[in-house]
């Protein structure tokens, strides 16, 4: 009778050791030339791996279907079955509330599959994440703290617009985005993002809203300047013009009250770099300014203000 090496007696034992109770689940495969578990193996094709990952997310078993989603992905990445993987991996974090990280598993649908057809559906899933951000969902950092996040908002329209230029999202996308900016004050950015929602969907349904949300942001930046019309100057213009291309505008009153507002912030300004010169001993350049807001801001309280002034100059 033949006696088993003692070599081999080892090695059986070590991997029995190794392997535990879970003996039995671990085989060989000589492809990889290793000892295997079938449990964190793909099945044999991509085809029975994508209908294996399906029926755990039909039983709505999220957490196995996700796991067999990703090891699709991992053994399979060119498979035709993979952009379909990637898609039910943002399907899945979106159900779980995780929706940054669910925009990005739908975001590397777009830029690993570009030519999938669920590109469409992919881009209104990335549009309602950001819109849910924009209307107050808060995205969560560690446990149960949680922070508004509107930054996520902006990034995630601007994908959406940047994904599909001319598609259905594109110029809402971006609308938003400029609220969105405005929201957090960032005027510049905001005024960048209307002004090319402006030039690149001159018929979007939006471009009204979008030239008064221009006109508004404009407004806002020149909020206070010391002696420097130039911010107001160009608010007021962007008000009317406006007034002018959207006359019937359901926006219009509003805008005329503003343009009425600034027009009055102008004057206010000029008048008291009126001042300014007066107690300079400079009276020659005072009334240069106090004149102007006279002919040119006749509806204004300062040009009241400014003729008094005048006046009172004169006789001097």
């Amino acid at each position: 009778m033949r006696k088993t090496p003692l070599i081999i007696i080892v090695a059986i034992s070590i991997i029995y050791i190794m392997a535990g109770s879970s003996f039995g689940y671990w085989i060989w495969t000589p492809e990889s030339g290793k000892w295997e578990n079938p449990k964190y193996a793909a099945k044999d094709t991509p085809e029975d791996q994508l209908s294996y990952a399906q029926k755990f997310y039909d039983a709505k078993n999220l957490k196995d279907a996700l796991r067999e989603y990703k090891k699709l992905l991992k053994y399979y990445p060119l498979s035709k079955e993979a952009p379909t993987a990637q898609y039910y991996v943002g399907r899945i974090l979106e159900t779980m509330d995780n929706y940054y990280e669910a925009f990005k598993a739908y975001q590397k649908v777009i830029d690993t599959y570009p030519y999938t057809d669920m590109v469409d559906d992919v881009i209104e899933r990335e549009y309602k994440i950001a819109d849910a951000f924009f209307s107050g969902k808060k995205i969560k950092i560690i446990g149960k703290w949680q922070m508004p996040a509107k930054d996520k908002a902006i990034e995630i329209f601007k994908a959406v617009a940047d994904n599909a230029p001319y598609g259905k999202y594109a110029d809402l996308a971006k609308y938003n985005a400029g609220l969105a900016y405005k929201d957090i004050q960032d005027y510049d950015s905001a005024i960048l993002m209307f002004k090319d929602l402006i030039d690149r969907y001159p018929n979007s349904a939006v471009i009204d809203k979008a030239r008064f949300q221009l006109a508004e942001c404009s407004k806002l930046l020149s909020v206070k300047p010391a002696y420097d019309q130039t911010p107001t100057n160009v608010a007021r213009q962007e008000f009317e013009d406006f007034l002018k291309k959207h006359p019937d505008s359901e926006l219009a009153a509003d805008a005329r009250q503003v343009v009425d507002k600034l027009k009055s912030r102008e004057a206010e300004n000029a008048f008291e770099t009126g001042k300014f010169y007066e107690a300079r001993r400079a009276p020659e350049s005072a009334i240069i300014y106090y004149k102007d807001i006279v002919q040119n801001y006749p509806d204004t309280e300062w040009a009241k203000k400014a003729q008094e002034r005048l006046n009172e100059l004169e006789k001097k």
